[in-house]
């Protein structure tokens, strides 16, 4: 919360920690899609003032998303590809 007591959005570090921690797959996607567009406001909004040290912060940031969406969703994929050839192999065992 502010001082005024209203409360304010997360920031992206808090964004971004929550994308890292994430288990639930499920829910990984939308964690990584609301941190990167946090990181990416933050980005734009001090694009000529940010101090070095937290554009690299920002910059991290999203190789650390990409790094997590590229090795995380292809297993989801996966996962749910062989679910399916299982059930389909199982139809096709009743049927055949």
């Amino acid at each position: 919360m502010n001082t005024d007591g209203v409360p304010r959005p997360p920031d992206w570090k808090e964004l971004y920690q929550l994308a890292v921690i994430e288990l639930d797959a499920a829910k990984l996607l939308q964690r990584i899609s609301d941190a990167r567009n946090a990181v990416l406001d933050r980005l734009q909004e001090n694009l000529t003032n940010a101090h070095y040290t937290e554009r690299q912060e920002l910059i991290d940031a999203l190789n650390g998303l990409r790094v997590l969406q590229r090795e995380h969703v292809p297993l989801q994929v996966v996962g749910e590809r062989r679910a399916f050839q299982r059930n389909v192999s199982a139809h096709e065992r009743k049927v055949g």
